[in-house]
């Protein structure tokens, strides 16, 4: 699996006109994904994390507006390198893995346990890394999707391919995102190829292809399914 992913700004999903909390943890995702590569280089390990708008009830804008300040804060921490403190916290700051607890129901909470896992992944803690995606994967939407994204990523790591591609394609399944669905399902295609399974992946570049023209991800389908030629034969897009 390739741990990196071109920087292109057609794929940067749209912003929408909002300054609710939500909106800035979206935008939040969205840079974190596209630019990962830039924040952290090899630091941490490839997980497809994404925004999604989180409409919360009038009474829970307090607690969103008090996530929102301290996961910004954790992942400032994060992106410097310091992954442990960034995750565990100390007497000056709240670590991404108090935030995901405390503020569970919130959208700064939910993004909390996606970095967590992000962390945890960096450091070499696979089994720690899969059981913080997979508590976030409830739901619709690209920040579920993203979890599911981190699902497939830690089973890489532990080499179970054909469960990664199938965690890659349920991401896909949640995003709302069309260059997330591209990149995922483009993901999926990688792992099915590690797994043995050249047909499975060439169908699902095929329909990357045809469904997501113009992203990064589209391009990378289309040279999976070249490489793949020999195998699956030739294919009529």
């Amino acid at each position: 699996m390739n741990d990196s992913f071109p920087k292109t700004g057609g794929e940067q999903p749209p912003v929408p006109e909002d300054n609710g909390h939500s909106e800035k943890i979206e935008r939040l995702l969205d840079f974190f994904i596209f630019n990962k590569n830039t924040i952290i280089a090899a630091v941490v390990a490839f997980v497809a994390v994404a925004g999604a708008v989180i409409f919360l009830q009038q009474e829970r804008q307090s607690s969103e507006q008090t996530a929102s300040l301290l996961v910004d804060a954790a992942v400032s921490v994060m992106e410097q390198g310091d992954l442990s403190r960034a995750l565990n916290g100390d007497n000056e700051l709240k670590g991404l893995r108090e935030i995901s607890e405390t503020y569970r129901s919130t959208s700064g909470g939910k993004f909390a346990g996606i970095m967590a896992g992000e962390c945890y992944l960096a450091l070499g803690e696979t089994d720690a890394a899969l059981q913080a995606y997979r508590s976030r994967t409830d739901g619709k939407g690209d920040l579920s999707a993203a979890a599911r994204a981190g699902e497939g990523a830690s089973l890489l790591k532990k080499q179970e391919f054909a469960n990664a591609a199938d965690a890659f394609r349920k991401a896909a399944e949640t995003a709302f995102n069309p260059a997330l669905k591209a990149l995922y399902l483009t993901e999926a295609a990688d792992a099915l190829i590690a797994a043995g399974e050249e047909k499975q992946a060439a169908e699902l570049c095929v329909t990357v292809i045809r469904e997501y023209p113009g992203y990064a991800s589209t391009a990378k389908s289309r040279a999976l399914l070249l490489s793949l030629a020999p195998i699956t034969g030739t294919v009529q897009l």
